[in-house]
């Protein structure tokens, strides 16, 4: 797998892997993302929920074929690591699915991982030959007094040395409003980590945008408080003698954690999402109840348009998308299509400011 990327934490919705799959090629060459499963919910390309854990993965690992037929990606099964399809972990079912269509994955562990979850990763790694793993830690992990040892630990569980890993800092939901300070504290802590020089590769994420329901009906710009946190910690590292190449990463254009959302249940709001320099311009409407409520994508798509921030038809599908909205050559669309368009500038967007002046961007 490649060392420098951009990495979002995706949870595997239709429209997040419509999204990877509508990039441009030398946009997917700079993209790892983190493929967190989620448990049995409605899923939008079958329009039904599963009926057996066997049935959710199939169809995850069929969107995974599908969309983002690349080595390039993490697999989290953290949210579902209680079921056991056909009497093995979760993680051991996937790769097997993945791995007879030439796909080989990175899984991804945790300090907190129980010991069948990390018996299966060894069993992987015994059938498939597993290169590296993806070891994603948390502000409490690197905190804590014991955690050099509880990274032995869990190593020698799996029997992978620390250089095959690639170490994914997660600050979730942290508060980024000062970054200037976090950042400071990041860098204090980097200082001290353990073997900062030796992961395969090493990541920093996390995710600052806020939960629908929190966002006021009309426009609105929400600042990106992880991008703002990044090229901080970036700069201040620059200055340190234990400096190193840091990967950004983030929730994309959602909120950290897990929510189940059942279409059958509940309504969504029509809103377009539109990431700039260091914001996402939101505009939020009205439940959508009625076939009628769709057309006020066609408003958003125009009010950005019009906002002085829409970077152009050329700059992605998404933003292409946007255009032919606004004009009434395409339909509106349901929240699964908006999610693709904004998904798909967002990753776009990323790629082009982390790596503007590298060939693979």
């Amino acid at each position: 797998m490649i060392t420098e990327f951009y990495l979002p934490v995706l949870k595997s919705k239709q429209g997040e892997f419509d999204a990877l799959s509508k990039l441009s090629n030398k946009t997917k060459n700079s993209i790892v993302p983190l493929f967190e499963i989620t448990p049995m919910e409605w899923d939008h390309a079958t329009k039904e929920k599963p009926r057996t854990i066997e049935v959710h993965l199939q169809n995850f690992c069929k969107k995974v074929v599908k969309k983002w037929p690349s080595s390039n990606s993490f697999i989290d099964t953290n949210l579902i690591n209680d079921k056991q399809p056909d009497g093995m972990t979760c993680i051991e079912y996937v790769f097997k699915l993945l791995h007879e269509k030439g796909i080989s994955p990175t899984p991804v562990i945790r300090i907190t991982s129980p010991d069948n979850f990390l018996s299966g990763i060894t069993m992987i790694s015994f059938m498939y030959g597993l290169e590296d793993v993806g070891l994603r830690v948390t502000i409490s992990d690197i905190t804590s007094p014991d955690f050099e040892n509880n990274i032995e630990k869990v190593l020698t569980k799996i029997d992978l040395p620390l250089e095959s890993c690639h170490l994914i800092l997660d600050l979730n939901d942290a508060d980024f409003k000062n970054s200037e300070d976090f950042a400071d504290g990041v860098v204090q802590a980097l200082g001290d980590f353990p073997k900062l020089q030796s992961w395969k590769s090493f990541t920093v994420c996390g995710g600052s945008f806020p939960a629908t329901n929190l966002i006021k009906v009309g426009v609105n710009q929400i600042p990106r408080g992880e991008w703002a946190f990044y090229k901080k910690l970036v700069e201040k590292l620059r200055l340190e003698s234990f400096n190193r190449k840091i990967n950004y990463g983030d929730y994309s254009m959602v909120s950290p954690g897990y929510f189940e959302f059942d279409p059958t249940k509940m309504s969504r709001s029509a809103n377009i999402r539109y990431t700039h320099d260091d914001f996402w311009y939101v505009v939020k409407g009205k439940a959508l109840k009625k076939s009628e409520d769709f057309k006020q994508y066609v408003a958003q798509a125009t009010n950005i348009l019009n906002s002085g921030f829409y970077l152009g038809e050329v700059f992605s599908e998404g933003d292409k998308h946007l255009k032919k909205c606004s004009k009434g050559e395409t339909t509106p669309g349901s929240p699964t299509v908006w999610n693709w368009v904004g998904n798909n500038h967002h990753f776009t967007k990323v790629v082009s400011d982390l790596f503007a002046n590298s060939p693979a961007a």
